[in-house]
């Protein structure tokens, strides 16, 4: 094994990175791909056929739900919620709901956001702890709020 597991995770998928740590209690579902370098944190939920890029860090406790695409470089604080069911009920069939969900190079979210499903997260953005993101943000971005509003540039962006 080229990678770290932590013996209390739970780890079905055989497409883990090397030098990549998963840390306690977390749990990789099936057919999910996560990449060379990465973080993934305690108490990290990661769904069925999640991709995940190369030297990726999502915190503890963060719930990345299947559709969900992280490219390289990316920076998912603790306690982050992504989703997949536009319009979530307790009866039906979910996947005529379902949306993918795309978040692009050098991003970062910021603890305790939640990302509604179907929207892209641009390449170099932050969105700031605590947001609701409802619609797609662009490249190089700061939001913030609930819901998410353009607030600028972010600065701290590597391009």
């Amino acid at each position: 094994m080229s990678h770290f597991e932590h013996p209390t995770a739970i780890v079905e998928s055989e497409i883990i990175g090397e030098n990549t740590k998963i840390w306690a209690y977390s749990h990789v579902c099936k057919n999910a791909v996560i990449g060379k370098n990465c973080i993934i944190g305690e108490g990290v939920y990661i769904g069925p056929g999640v991709k995940i890029g190369n030297g990726v860090k999502i915190q503890n406790h963060s719930l990345i739900y299947e559709g969900v695409t992280i490219e390289d470089e990316v920076f998912i604080g603790p306690n982050v919620v992504t989703t997949n069911d536009i319009r979530p009920t307790a009866v039906g069939d979910w996947k005529e709901r379902f949306r993918e969900t795309l978040i692009k190079k050098g991003a970062s979210i910021g603890a305790n956001s939640t990302i509604i499903c179907g929207n892209t997260i641009g390449e170099n953005s932050l969105v700031g702890a605590g947001s609701v993101v409802t619609k797609n943000v662009d490249d190089n971005c700061l939001v913030y709020g609930n819901p998410a509003k353009y607030r600028g540039v972010n600065n701290a962006s590597s391009s």
